[in-house]
């Protein structure tokens, strides 16, 4: 069961971002179809999306390294298109995982001083923290890893 959760959420994933490449209507909200799927309460991926809080360097320790729960962080970049589409993903795990795994996301320009810590060299990077010790990392766009990650580390 839980492999065809992960492969359900990886073909919505694809499906959503074939229409994040393209500027026509086809995922727009005026579309019929999306606002049924996207209205109706019963589907799994209708919850409404979290917004992955943004951290600091300041806040590093007290949100990452001294959690008590999992981490997830995105090292990402404001020009940075697929940290855009990776951020769409993890707003959609955080609104399931939320209260097992914690989601933050933290600009590189503003905290160079962490991302050089953890040789951050390619966007986005995705690092799991478990007891404030690296537990795994994603380098680039790689949902379908991402995912079984989440998995993992939520449970």
């Amino acid at each position: 069961m839980d492999q065809f959760r992960v492969l359900s959420r990886v073909a919505v994933t694809v499906m959503c971002l074939a229409c994040f490449g393209f500027s026509v209507g086809m995922c727009s909200d005026s579309d019929p179809l999306i606002q049924t799927v996207v209205s109706n309460e019963d589907l799994p991926y209708s919850a409404k999306l979290n917004t992955v809080q943004n951290i600091t360097e300041s806040e590093w320790d007290s949100l990452v390294m001294m959690s008590e729960l999992p981490v997830l962080v995105m090292f990402t970049s404001d020009q940075c298109k697929r940290c855009s589409m990776m951020d769409r993903i993890l707003e959609q795990e955080d609104s399931i995982y939320a209260g097992k795994l914690n989601f933050y996301k933290i600009d590189i320009n503003k905290a160079p001083v962490i991302a050089e810590r953890y040789y951050v060299r390619d966007l986005p990077t995705i690092i799991f923290f478990r007891g404030g010790w690296l537990e795994d990392q994603v380098i680039g766009f790689n949902p379908a890893k991402v995912l079984r990650l989440v998995d993992k580390y939520a449970h």
